[in-house]
């Protein structure tokens, strides 16, 4: 797990979720395939917290070749700051 931003480490989901929006750019269900609250975390972190993050919509092939289709959830640079900051108090706010 990356850190170029010297975060401390995360101790909920919700934390997680942001640490991997803000050190890897985005997310997606790909990346947190065993969290089942995953979609969960990203409306919280929108429509609770007010981080704005772009979603594009990306279709791969199972291996059935069956289509399916996932949101890519991604930070703009613009809104690294605020995600900094919301990292930071939602972390200082556990134990």
């Amino acid at each position: 797990m990356k850190n170029p931003h010297n975060l401390p480490y995360p101790r909920t989901s919700t934390q997680e979720v942001l640490f991997e929006i803000i050190n890897e750019g985005k997310t997606s269900i790909m990346t947190f395939c065993w969290m089942s609250g995953f979609r969960s975390r990203i409306s919280e972190l929108v429509n609770v917290y007010g981080l704005k993050l772009e979603r594009i919509m990306e279709t791969r092939n199972n291996k059935f070749a069956n289509p399916y289709t996932f949101a890519n959830h991604i930070l703009p640079e613009s809104e690294k700051p605020k995600a900094i900051e919301l990292y930071n108090k939602l972390n200082s706010q556990t134990k």
